[in-house]
């Protein structure tokens, strides 16, 4: 079932509950922790959902220059999944990105299927060797990672 949901860039007032968000699923080990300070830093690459004022879902992009955006920190609060939220904030995101360049747009995931279906398709890691020496080579699961990297091509 769709929501009718407000998709718009985050502000200062939002900084903790997109915290909480994304601190339910970083602590099941699904998405990377973002401390308050650095989303607060970061904060103009941060867009949130609302259905009827109540913050539902959060996304970030990562800048590695014109030519290369991450998709970072997508998650949804569990009451509001499967409502279309989700994609509602990664086409918002990727209209923004898209509008001003023609950037290659990735993500690191553990849900592909959900990316396949909103226009990613699998990638080598490899072929992303910003990201790599950026993040990857510090992670403690370097060695076994599992996620799936994704780039988006419905152009």
């Amino acid at each position: 079932m769709k929501t009718a949901t407000c998709v718009r860039k985050a502000t200062e007032d939002d900084i903790d509950s997109i915290h909480s968000i994304i601190s339910s699923y970083s602590e099941e080990g699904i998405l990377l922790s973002r401390s308050i300070d650095d989303i607060g830093a970061s904060l103009e690459n941060f867009h949130v959902a609302e259905v009827d004022r109540d913050m539902a879902g959060v996304i970030s992009f990562c800048d590695y220059g014109d030519h290369l955006k991450e998709v970072r920190s997508l998650a949804v609060r569990k009451n509001y999944l499967r409502r279309g939220i989700g994609s509602a904030l990664l086409q918002k995101l990727i209209t923004e990105l898209t509008a001003a360049n023609d950037p290659r747009i990735f993500v690191l995931t553990y849900v592909p299927a959900f990316f396949e279906k909103n226009g990613f398709a699998v990638i080598s890691v490899d072929t992303l060797p910003e990201k790599i020496w950026k993040d990857c080579v510090n992670c403690a699961r370097w060695d076994a990672c599992s996620e799936i990297a994704l780039e988006y091509r419905r152009r």
